[in-house]
């Protein structure tokens, strides 16, 4: 009699054995006793990944709102600190308050508050420039893809690392008109959603 070591064999192997295998031949029983013990380590493992898995989902969440709250203290601090040279600064004060909301209910786990995070991600998405009205909103910064035109398309594309809370729409303004995405602000959002959706 042969002996066959099937702690060699793959999982794929041992199912194809498996396949192939009659229920009285000699290496049946071996063949089964292996299969048992790789499904247990198998659920072992999944187990193992399944207790892993809410610690990791919440640090990602936590650096999303500690990001958010770095944000809204540079905006601060470029607030008070900055020209205040007519009404249109206080204009942050709104994005200012709904950055530190939203990165303190990250940080401290209010599940139910998330919709701050997304929201504040996602007015950081699009930034526009359409002749005298221009809006644009970035936390820490972003990497932004878009395109400009006044007589011809040109594809844009910049990384910004500056807090900026910008929308205006008087007549002496002049500027290219332009949309671009920010990529590191939709990058959270589809984060936070997906790590909202598993927490739900």
């Amino acid at each position: 009699m042969i002996k066959v070591d099937y702690s060699q064999y793959t999982q794929a192997e041992l199912h194809e054995a498996l396949q192939q295998i009659t229920p009285d031949s000699e290496h049946y029983l071996a063949l089964l006793a292996e299969i048992d013990a790789r499904q247990g380590e198998a659920e072992l493992h999944e187990q193992q990944q399944a207790k892993k898995s809410p610690h990791t989902t919440e640090r990602r969440v936590k650096v999303i709102g500690y990001i958010q709250l770095l944000a809204a203290f540079v905006m601060t601090v470029g607030l008070i600190f900055g020209p205040l040279s007519s009404w249109l600064s206080l204009v942050s004060v709104p994005f200012i308050l709904l950055s530190a909301a939203a990165g303190y209910t990250a940080v401290k786990e209010q599940v139910k508050w998330y919709w701050l995070s997304i929201l504040n991600q996602g007015l950081q998405i699009v930034s526009f420039s359409f002749g005298v009205l221009n809006y644009k909103y970035t936390g820490l910064g972003g990497i932004q893809i878009g395109f400009t035109w006044l007589k011809d398309f040109e594809l844009s594309f910049g990384i910004l690392f500056s807090s900026t809370v910008r929308l205006t729409g008087h007549s002496g303004a002049f500027s290219l008109n332009a949309v671009q995405i920010d990529m590191f602000a939709l990058v959270l959002m589809i984060a936070l959603l997906t790590l909202r959706s598993r927490q739900q």
